[in-house]
């Protein structure tokens, strides 16, 4: 039993979490199945689909996001008079670091030396889904200061259960705006993004580009087309187990060259693909009948997410097809405004994604430990944001930019 779970969690403390005239209660729900889908996804409605219920259902109930993981849901919900659900949060508690894209080493290190004891920590984040989006789910319509009143009741939590930190992943502008006026701390980091201009198809997007990218990139095209790889998309409703299996056996073998863990199981991409239907696809990159390229991408909410990629070997000119110059393509067609390329890569720009800043932010219960992070963070930040300047300097489309 989890150190949060020896209690429910009570109603929102009147002392440190202001709220509005209308009276509110709040829970902690020690797993995604205690919610309601159609009252969890009331609040979740627009902000993506890795919010939404059956996401999180997938990756609770197939151990993806479990205790054996190191995953343990304590979600917080929020009720107004009525008992309607107006606010929501997912929540993990966490007893290590794995599977996780924002590390935190340096400072479990420091905080261990020192006699501090970090784990459990409190998260809130999408496991194993490192995609920018809301963090705290607010249903259309309700009271004003839910959103303050609920980081109140994470910081009474972690008073109560003497939590070292809680640690919000890839949230939005709006939501990271609020944790820093709470007084939490940012880290950045550069992600990559394409954004549909109103392309008629994909050779007027590359119209767009200069033409040593235009170049580039079409020639990357035929030499792939030369090989003679082939593409097969098989739309979420017909994978089978068997195509499963051979996609996380190239996600896996790229992860183990790479020095990295693959956590996504059979399970959780079954769970995933029967919740979602034909929004997943998984796009398998052939040579002579045999694969040696994987991509799992989700469709929602106007934007193809680029997920997880997996490969048998050195297949650059394969990589950059199937995740880039395809995922584009198949954006246009289907008159999507964005395609989210995912963490990092330099290599993304070249292809027509641009750089956009994506965030963590993190609040600490003793006050030595957020002043020595905070320390180290604005060196980080500093280096993050020249890079990022740098970056966007790097156009990769004609000038003056048709945006």
């Amino acid at each position: 039993m989890s150190v949060m779970q020896r209690s429910v969690a009570p109603a929102v403390g009147r002392r440190d979490t202001p709220l509005s005239a209308a009276p509110l209660s709040t829970a902690m729900v020690f797993g995604i199945s205690g919610v309601d889908p159609l009252e969890w996804d009331a609040c979740a409605a627009g902000k993506g689909p890795f919010v939404r219920h059956a996401y999180l259902s997938a990756a609770e109930d197939s151990g993806l996001a479990g205790p054996d993981n190191g995953w343990r849901p304590a979600h917080l919900i929020v009720r107004d008079a009525s008992g309607r659900l107006v606010g929501a949060a997912p929540l993990y508690l966490r007893d290590r670091s794995t599977d996780e894209f924002w590390p935190d080493q340096a400072w479990i290190d420091a905080f261990q030396a020192a006699g501090g004891r970090y784990f459990p920590k409190l998260v809130m984040e999408i496991p194993c889904t490192p995609v920018t989006g809301a963090r705290i789910l607010l249903r259309e319509g309700a009271p004003s200061g839910v959103a303050d009143a609920m980081i109140g009741v994470l910081h009474a939590q972690a008073h109560k259960h003497g939590l070292s930190s809680i640690h919000a992943s890839f949230p939005d502008e709006t939501d990271r705006a609020r944790f820093e006026a709470a007084g939490w701390l940012t880290r950045h980091a550069v992600d990559y993004e394409w954004r549909n201009e109103g392309y008629r198809d994909f050779a007027d997007f590359t119209a767009a580009l200069t033409s040593h990218r235009r170049g580039t990139l079409l020639w990357e095209r035929r030499k792939v087309i030369a090989s003679g790889v082939k593409f097969r998309d098989v739309p979420g409703s017909r994978v089978a187990e068997a195509d499963v299996v051979v996609f996380l056996d190239l996600l896996d073998d790229l992860h183990v060259r790479r020095g990295r863990r693959q956590a996504l199981t059979v399970d959780f991409v079954l769970r995933l693909c029967a919740a979602f239907g034909d929004a997943v696809t998984l796009t398998f990159a052939e040579a002579g009948g045999i694969a040696i390229g994987a991509l799992l991408t989700v469709e929602s909410d106007g934007c193809l997410y680029v997920r997880n990629w997996g490969a048998r070997e050195d297949t650059r000119l394969v990589h950059f097809e199937t995740c880039y110059h395809r995922t584009i393509e198949r954006a246009i067609a289907h008159g999507l405004g964005r395609v989210n390329g995912g963490r990092g890569g330099a290599h993304k720009l070249a292809r027509g994604f641009l750089p956009k800043l994506a965030h963590a932010c993190h609040w600490f219960l003793h006050t030595n430990m957020r002043h020595a992070v905070a320390e180290g963070l604005e060196r980080y930040n500093a280096q993050v944001l020249a890079t990022f300047a740098e970056e966007k300097a790097r156009q990769p489309f004609r000038q003056p930019d048709r945006r």
